[in-house]
């Protein structure tokens, strides 16, 4: 990273600008902050090109298309103002080095790594090419690594550069050495123009050198369309992949996902990388938290400006809120990786949209007791109501019409709420199809929803062109952030700050960490996995694919390495099954899962297995929690049942929407008045406190709760690193 120049900005929007990461023709990479300590790379152009309205309709466009690449192999956008003066996109940051660095500094990469990069890298081309993209640039500066994988940047954006660029000077844009030859002549160009520079990437990697020489630009352009390629070093492994991706016409190279398939098997197990570059990875992790903190911002008059309360809330009906959100800050991150304090511790949317029920009071409806003729605010709620997740969907349709029923049957409340359900199966299509219905009403201010990930993460773009805030409980993926969005929970990665402390407190330094292959596995398993490296404790990196048949020999494999504690970052199902593998193989240490863990259907199924295990989850048991139990026993006489998990979260996001509308003390509201209320409200609920980063939405509060596994329940026994 370089220092700042004096032509440089200190701020982008919410942004604090650390230094540079890197210039090019169109604009500068420069390093970011937000208000929560999230590091990201931001894309700033220059003005000269922002004038230029082809260009910026074009941006515009590429934006919205790249939002939608979503792989765990390609670095997401997370925020973007195609609008401003100087139009500017965030990415997220990856401190690893590039291919090119690590290639140019420590020698090739051996073929086990080159075979696991070509599959990993074709996987994002997939989604590149699954978007409507052509990447156009992909060398090894546009790869970067980490210690879990590679990252692929850039993808998406640079077309709509390339094609400004092209319309204004007919030039050829790209990196030399790493173009097809239909690039190199100016001709139109496809996906399988990605997957020649992708072999010649690969031949970099594997070997050191370019497959078409150095040199001047016009002599390697002219090698790249005619000449055969220079594969004498390439491993025999490669050859035959590599080989077929550099053949001279499109139509004659494997697409990317053939090249994903033949180097599948070297994905898996261990870790992917040489030493020397998960050394630089893990040092250059510790380097960036070791950056300036976040200088303290000015706040509105009247604004209380203090922290959110991390404590959960007291029961049924206690919000309460105040102006501008507390920040964790750098402090807490820290600790994440240096051990930090003790717990304590023992060892959607699938089919039709079957039903809206805006019209049936007081169920849906929500008119609720004791309503009177003030104006009407309605919050929809978009849930897997009949198809996989459906006992959670109810339970959230549940908890917001109670916390309706309660608005409403104040005398002083100023409007009216009502619920519009929409039950989407958790089918993606659906999803859509409910958004469209939301913001077909003008009186839906808000909405709750999916229950599902797949299906927020394909509602995500409805929502952004509706301008209708979304909160969400049960979504903490990382990829998933807009305009419109809010994270009502720590994010996947952030859950797993007490583990990160509870390793620290008692000391255990060799530890296995595992995922399941998914992108949920990796999005928990990868900031643990850098935290702890960084702190010169030995991580055991073991990938275990879901589904995996045999887990009783997986789980020798890893106890056979006698770890201190075992983590698993996967789903529930597989986490049951291993459970029992691991009491198999003998081990009886620690056992760690993540919220994915934290279900029923875990204790059912892994029986005595699961005894003991620790379980970090972003949500409050209602039979467990103490700050629960009066919701619990409220939804208990209401509803005839006990309320599911994350039914208290649905609760305290309609008591949040409702304070945030009713705080804005107007007449009429509009929901383009109540998304930027929303992003700097703080709100304290009976399961947690809330509150937002205002530059995307992310959760900014504490609310991890730790459970142990004890006669078949999940016991709570403490909060963010804190026993009760």
């Amino acid at each position: 990273m370089e220092p700042l120049r004096s032509t440089d900005p200190a701020r982008i929007a919410g942004y604090r600008v650390l230094g540079r990461l890197g210039a090019g023709g169109m604009g500068v990479v420069l390093l970011g902050r937000s208000p929560g300590g999230a590091l990201v790379a931001i894309k700033l152009i220059r003005a000269e090109y922002a004038d230029d309205t082809g260009f910026r309709t074009r941006f515009r466009r590429e934006v919205a298309i790249a939002r939608q690449v979503r792989n765990r192999w390609a670095v997401p956008v997370v925020d973007a103002d195609t609008e401003a003066a100087a139009p500017w996109l965030a990415t997220e940051f990856v401190p690893g080095p590039a291919l090119s660095e690590a290639v140019g500094s420590g020698g090739p990469l051996p073929e086990r790594s080159a075979r696991a990069l070509g599959s990993m890298l074709a996987e994002a081309l997939e989604a590149v090419h699954g978007a409507g993209l052509v990447h156009r640039d992909v060398k090894p500066g546009n790869v970067l690594l980490g210690l879990d994988g590679p990252r692929l940047i850039d993808f998406g954006i640079a077309r709509a550069l390339d094609d400004t660029v092209l319309t204004a000077t007919d030039a050829i844009v790209g990196s030399p050495g790493f173009l097809s030859p239909e690039q190199a002549q100016g001709r139109r160009i496809g996906p399988a123009s990605d997957v020649f520079s992708l072999g010649c990437v690969l031949v970099y990697a594997a070997t050191g050198g370019r497959p078409f020489g150095s040199g001047p630009v016009e002599a390697m352009l002219f090698r790249s369309v005619h000449d055969t390629a220079e594969l004498g070093a390439l491993p025999p492994g490669l050859l035959p992949v590599v080989e077929a991706c550099l053949a001279k016409g499109p139509e004659g190279r494997p697409t990317a996902g053939d090249v994903r398939r033949a180097f599948a098997e070297d994905v898996s197990g261990g870790s992917w990388l040489p030493g020397p570059v998960t050394h630089l990875i893990a040092e250059r992790s510790a380097r960036m938290l070791a950056l300036p903190d976040i200088e303290a911002t000015s706040l509105d008059a009247g604004s209380s400006g203090g922290p959110a309360d991390t404590d959960p809330g007291t029961g049924a009906g206690s919000g309460n809120t105040s102006a501008v959100p507390a920040s964790p800050g750098r402090r807490r991150f820290l600790a994440y990786v240096t051990g930090g304090a003790a717990i304590a511790a023992a060892g959607g949317t699938t089919a039709w949209l079957v039903s809206s029920r805006d019209d049936k009071a007081p169920r849906g409806g929500g008119e609720g007791r004791g309503t009177t003729a003030r104006p009407e605010l309605r919050i929809g709620l978009q849930a897997d109501l009949s198809g996989p997740s459906a006992a959670v969907g109810k339970g959230q349709e549940r908890a917001a019409l109670l916390a309706v029923e309660e608005h409403n049957a104040r005398k002083d409340a100023p409007f009216t709420l009502r619920l519009t359900t929409v039950d989407d199966r958790g089918d993606e299509e659906r999803a859509t199809a409910a958004v469209r219905r939301f913001a077909e009403d003008p009186l839906l201010v808000a909405a709750l929803g999916a229950t599902g990930t797949d299906a927020a993460r394909e509602a995500l773009v409805a929502y952004d062109e509706a301008a209708l805030p979304l909160l969400s409980v049960v979504d903490g993926d990382i990829r998933h952030l807009n305009r419109t969005f809010l994270c009502a929970r720590p994010r996947n990665d952030m859950q797993m700050l007490p583990v990160a402390q509870f390793l620290g407190a008692y000391e255990i330094d060799k530890v296995a960490l595992v995922d399941d292959g998914t992108e949920y596995g990796r999005q928990t398993t990868r900031y643990l996995d850098a935290g702890l490296r960084g702190n010169g404790r030995t991580v055991l990196a073991e990938t275990v694919r879901e589904g995996t048949r045999d887990l009783d020999a997986e789980a020798e494999r890893i106890a056979a390495k006698q770890p201190g504690a075992v983590v698993y970052g996967g789903g529930w199902r597989d986490a049951a099954r291993f459970a029992k593998a691991l009491v198999g193989a003998g081990f009886l240490g620690p056992r760690i899962g993540t919220q994915a863990v934290h279900d029923p259907r875990f204790l059912a199924e892994a029986g005595e297995a699961a005894l003991s295990w620790l379980v970090v989850s972003t949500a409050a048991d209602p039979s467990s929690v103490p700050s629960v139990h009066a919701f619990a026993a409220a939804y208990r006489e209401r509803f005839g049942a006990a309320p599911p998990l994350l039914a208290a979260e649905a609760y305290d996001a309609v008591g949040l929407i409702a304070a945030c509308a009713e705080g804005l003390g107007r007449e009429k509201l509009s929901r383009q008045d109540l998304l930027p209320a929303l992003r700097v409200t703080s709100y304290k609920g009976v399961s947690k406190s809330y509150a937002f980063e205002s530059a995307n939405g992310m959760y900014t509060g504490t609310g991890v709760f730790i459970y142990r596994v004890e006669r078949g329940r999940f016991r709570y026994i403490g909060m963010d690193g804190t026993e009760v």
